[in-house]
């Protein structure tokens, strides 16, 4: 990319939302002034992270974590400053500078997404030049016209290398699509390359900024060697944990129905999107896991399971439900009709038939009292001690107290049993899951008001931290006097020092220009979660603390050249004359350092 001036990159930062824009990856709460969620950097309980709204910025008080738009965006999609920039530049309709893409400094990610995109035009082309030949399957499945181009599926005919051909013929670098998986390297013959996918309609898997992640592979063929659905494997843009199908194209559907339905395939989902029904995601064979629970809070905390009559449907939905379950989410389980899955029940009952349906699921605990009581029987002491004992657990693992109690007393209303004694044993099982799921340590979380554990403080570091906190929250206030009293040297850590230098030869931006401009041009994210988390608290009579500020800075520099005077002297006979002038240098600076504290004393 150009360089951007300013100015650009000014008005794009201005015309973005930072509540807006973060709201829609994260279940944003207003509280106070501020709004707050639970963390997407790191696993919390406690909703840390902050969002100010007044001052455009971000910052978790668990992981320090901190910045604005461009900074959230470059984290939570793990892409360069550049790609931000483009992304929101083109959300915000500002036609940035254009220039070849330098792809020897573009970042790994972006040639991976580049990869993905280019096989995913690739194959969706495939599929138009064969619709003739692909019609009959597609007709058969009641996938449209319109789901085609508008999901972009592909197809690719049963040869081992027509991808690997069209990298060939348009000369692109073939290690991207190594790293994606779209080409496979022979083991036998290094040699010898070819294509993942083969014979097969393809579906993109998107991350929540519509990128291309990776692909699923539905076979077309009879071949008994062949899996029925293949999916692209992990990658560094793709990890299957954390991606949900469809959720790029559907998240505003759930948002403004305030519920999801899960379903397992591609198909289920493609079906019932393009029958209206788009509160829906997939988890495409894909195993629930916990970070799916953490990312579809995010749009509502109403989920319906969706999943087919078979013993691995409902086995999918025990497992599943509970990991929603336990992350306090309001579950329902939609068992269909045996021989259904949503696909086909949608296409031979229709959309009001599929709702009704939904009017009837079940509450999750329930669903898994009933299936528990199927499993065990429903009359014997011993198959009920079992029923409780595996209830006992699931509520344990609860996150909300309330909801275990509440449960506590249907489980003694349904059993007969005291409520008290559940509700000790819950407790118990509750203990146990925490020291075993515990991830997070109090002595290894960074604390707020400490330096990053990666980032080498020394000297005054806090007073230099402060003075630059003054400096960006009362800049018209401080400047002067700070700029007359402080210089460059005086800063003993390079990342302050390279923050002070950047705001004095930069006096005459305006404040929150200034703010942003910095979060902008700042590479060590360390620093700009520092400021961040400062930025959040302002300081009651700043012109005294500053007072203090700069006098321990100034002292502070002193002293240490004085330590190290001192150091060089133990190698040194006193009756050397290098010793004498170094003696002397020593004694001015003690000199020096007695004026500083008259001078603030006075103050």
């Amino acid at each position: 990319m150009p360089t951007v001036p300013e100015h650009l990159i000014d008005r794009i930062r201005d015309a973005i939302d930072i509540v807006e824009l973060i709201s829609r990856y994260l279940n944003l709460r207003k509280q106070g002034k501020n709004f707050k969620s639970l963390c997407p950097f790191h696993t919390e309980k406690t909703p840390s992270f902050t969002v100010s709204p007044d001052k455009q910025i971000f910052y978790c008080f668990g992981c320090g974590a901190g910045g604005n738009v461009f900074n959230f965006l470059m984290r939570y999609e793990k892409i360069t400053f550049p790609e931000a920039l483009q992304k929101l530049a083109e959300e915000a309709g500002i036609e940035l500078p254009k220039a070849q893409k330098d792809d020897e400094k573009s970042s790994e990610y972006d040639r991976l997404y580049r990869a993905n995109q280019f096989a995913g035009d690739f194959y969706h082309q495939m599929l138009l030049k064969n619709l003739d030949k692909l019609s009959p399957y597609l007709n058969r499945r009641q996938i449209s016209a319109e789901v085609v181009n508008y999901f972009k599926l592909g197809y690719i005919p049963d040869s081992w290398d027509l991808l690997l051909q069209e990298i060939e013929r348009k000369k692109i670098k073939i290690e991207p699509f190594l790293k994606t998986g779209l080409i496979l390297q022979s083991e036998k013959d290094t040699k010898k390359r070819y294509d993942r996918f083969r014979n097969r309609l393809l579906f993109p898997i998107h991350n929540l900024s519509g990128r291309i992640v990776a692909f699923g592979g539905r076979a077309l063929g009879d071949d008994p060697n062949s899996p029925k659905y293949l999916n692209s494997p992990e990658s560094p843009i793709y990890n299957k944990s954390q991606i949900l199908y469809g959720l790029y194209y559907s998240k505003d559907w759930i948002r403004q129905e305030d519920s999801v339905i899960f379903v397992e395939g591609y198909m289920d989902y493609l079906q019932l999107f393009q029958n209206d029904i788009k509160h829906v995601v997939a988890t495409s064979g894909t195993a629930l896991t916990e970070d799916h629970a953490k990312i579809i809070r995010r749009y509502t905390h109403n989920i319906i399971l969706c999943y087919d009559a078979d013993s691995a449907g409902i086995q999918a939905a025990l497992r599943g439900g509970q990991i929603l379950f336990q992350e306090n989410l309001d579950v329902r389980v939609l068992i269909l009709p045996e021989q259904e899955d949503p696909d086909s029940f949608v296409k031979n009952n229709g959309k009001s038939a599929f709702f009704a349906l939904l009017e009837n699921a079940s509450d999750f605990f329930e669903f898994k009292l009933a299936n528990l009581q199927k499993s065990y029987g429903k009359d014997g002491v011993s198959q009920k001690a079992k029923i409780v004992g595996e209830l006992i657990q699931s509520i344990a693992a609860h996150k909300d107290p309330l909801k275990q109690n509440f449960y506590a007393n249907l489980l003694a209303q349904r059993f007969n049993l005291q409520e008290n004694t559940l509700i000790e044993e819950i407790q118990k099982k509750y203990k146990i899951l925490q020291s075993r799921e515990k991830k997070y340590p109090l002595s290894e979380i960074p604390k707020s008001q400490s330096e990053p554990s990666s980032l080498l403080l020394t000297g005054a570091w806090s007073a230099e931290k402060d003075v630059l906190i003054l400096l960006l929250n009362h800049f018209d206030e401080v400047k002067n006097i700070i700029f007359q009293l402080l210089e460059e040297d005086d800063f003993l850590n390079p990342p302050f020092k390279n923050v002070f230098s950047l705001i004095k030869n930069n006096k005459d931006r305006d404040k929150q220009d200034l703010i942003h401009w910095l979060f902008s041009l700042l590479e060590d994210e360390k620093v700009v979660s520092i400021l961040s988390a400062e930025l959040f608290h302002d300081i009651e009579k700043p012109d005294r603390y500053l007072n203090d500020c700069i006098q321990k800075i100034k002292i502070t520099r002193y002293q240490q050249h004085i330590d190290s005077l001192r150091q060089q002297l133990r190698q040194l006979n006193p009756e050397d004359k290098e010793y004498r002038e170094i003696l002397k240098t020593v004694n001015e600076n003690m000199v020096k350092i007695n004026e500083i504290r008259k001078v603030f004393l006075s103050k």
